[in-house]
C-alpha cells in the first residue's frame, strides 16, 4: 500500500467517525433544547444511585487511570403531569462525590407525548458540545490526510 492510499484510508476513517460523533452529538443536543423549551416539568427525587465499575477490556491489562474506578448513575422518580410515576435513570454517570446525591431534589423536563424522552436542566449541553466538537476535530484531521493522500 502506497502513502497516498494509507492516507486516504485514514482520511475516510477519521471523517466517517467524526460525522458520526458530531450527528449524534447534535441530534442528543437538539432533543434537550428542545426539552428545555417545550417539555413539561416535573420535580423529582433521586432515590438511588446505581454502581457500576469501569472495567478493563482484556485481561491483559490495560493503561486508564478509570479502570477499576466505580462509577454513579443517579435515579429519579418523578411524575408526569398527568399523574404517571416514573423511575428514570441518567445517562451519565460519575465519581460518588461527583454526581447527584440519594434525595436530592432535580427538575425534569420531559416529552409530554413521550416521557421516556426527558432530561435535567442542571446538566445541560455542555458535554454533548464537547463531543460535537471532537467529531468536528476528527472531520477536520480526515480532511487534512485527505488533502495529504492527494498531493
Amino acid at each position: 500500500m502506497s502513502a497516498s492510499q494509507i492516507l486516504l484510508l485514514f482520511a475516510s476513517v477519521f471523517t466517517a467517525a467524526g460525522s458520526a460523533i458530531g450527528v449524534v452529538a447534535s441530534l442528543k443536543i437538539r432533543r434537550v433544547r428542545f426539552l428545555l423549551r417545550e417539555g413539561g416539568t416535573a420535580r423529582g427525587v433521586v432515590t438511588r444511585l446505581e454502581e457500576t465499575r469501569i472495567a478493563p477490556a482484556s485481561e491483559t491489562g490495560s493503561t486508564s487511570r478509570s479502570v477499576g474506578t466505580t462509577v454513579y448513575y443517579p435515579v429519579i422518580t418523578w411524575s408526569t403531569g398527568d399523574g404517571r410515576a416514573m423511575e428514570t435513570r441518567t445517562n451519565i454517570a460519575r465519581p460518588k462525590d461527583r454526581t447527584l446525591p440519594v434525595g436530592a431534589r432535580v427538575e425534569v423536563r420531559y416529552d409530554r407525548a413521550d416521557p421516556s424522552r426527558w432530561t435535567i436542566p442542571a446538566e445541560g449541553t455542555a458535554f454533548w458540545w464537547l463531543f460535537c466538537a471532537m467529531g468536528a476535530l476528527f472531520v477536520a484531521m480526515g480532511l487534512g490526510f485527505a488533502l495529504g493522500g492527494l498531493l
